[in-house]
């Protein structure tokens, strides 16, 4: 019996393909901060190679927070953690807006609703609302103590790496080389991950996110352009989307999964999301 994406059993083992992107993104970063103090490059060239690192990074915690890197939650909380900090952004407080975006997909409190209420271009104007969505979260703190204190050590990581860089006179190569990157490749991310698979589309299990079907992006973003699978099986490792969609490409036509063949068209933001309607299935 062929088993389907719903039916195959949950990891019991590592991913490795995760992992091996885990080591790839800090390979990139060490050995592009280590080849820019010894050997340096166009700085051009040195922000794109750090913005290609940290856009594997969102895989790498993606990945975490659904529990798909091992069967065990220590070595996924320890994945996510590394695989977060590049976005200098505590992991578990991110882990639990991602899994209320999931539970919420598409409502007017999913807390990715500000990447789709609008056009992309105007953005940055929507970001100081995901802070105060964070702030409103921190007031009802969900997570543990242990995962409090990891969150704020790895802020306090990161305060120290840029104190160290101010003191040794190295802080504007750590803003052009860790910072700018980052923006870049949020910038990104937002776009392939919050913006294209979600905007204009209504509060519904299957047909609250697209699949982009393009070959040449799949690469490029590591097949999340089929985020569609993600939402509708979290615990289908990332590698597999695109193998999973042409498995069940008949059942999602059935459902109404919208299913596109170009990037770049003009998608308009829904003018109201439903607060009430529900996540079928």
């Amino acid at each position: 019996m062929v088993q389907t994406a719903k039916s195959r059993p949950e990891r019991s083992g590592p991913d490795f393909a995760t992992l091996a992107l885990l080591v790839a993104m800090y390979a990139l970063l060490f050995g592009n901060f280590a080849l820019h103090a010894w050997r340096p490059l166009p700085l051009a060239l040195h922000v794109l190679v750090a913005a290609a690192a940290i856009h594997l990074a969102f895989t790498v915690w993606h990945e975490a927070v659904h529990r798909n890197v091992s069967s065990r939650p220590w070595v996924n909380s320890a994945v996510g953690i590394l695989g977060m900090f590049p976005y200098m952004t505590p992991y578990f407080m991110q882990r639990w807006i991602h899994l209320q975006h999931h539970a919420r997909l598409n409502e007017r409190d999913d807390p990715n609703s500000i990447y789709v209420d609008g056009p992309f271009w105007k953005i940055f104007l929507r970001y100081p609302r995901a802070l105060g969505y964070a702030g409103r979260l921190l007031a009802r703190d969900p997570r543990t103590p242990a995962q409090r204190i990891a969150d704020l050590l790895g802020v306090a990581a990161v305060v120290a790496i840029f104190a160290g860089a101010w003191l040794g006179g190295a802080l504007v190569d750590l803003l052009l080389l860790w910072l700018l990157p980052v923006a870049l490749a949020k910038i990104a991310m937002d776009w392939y991950i919050n913006y294209l698979p979600h905007v204009g589309l209504p509060a519904h299990r299957y047909k609250g996110t697209r699949v982009v079907d393009v070959a040449w992006l799949t690469p490029l973003v590591l097949g999340h352009n089929y985020h569609a699978i993600h939402h509708l099986w979290p615990k289908l490792p990332w590698h597999r989307y695109r193998e999973v969609f042409r498995e069940r490409l008949d059942m999602l036509r059935e459902n109404g999964v919208p299913i596109e063949h170009r990037v770049f068209e003009r998608r308009f933001p829904a003018r109201e999301l439903s607060a009430h309607t529900p996540l079928s299935g």
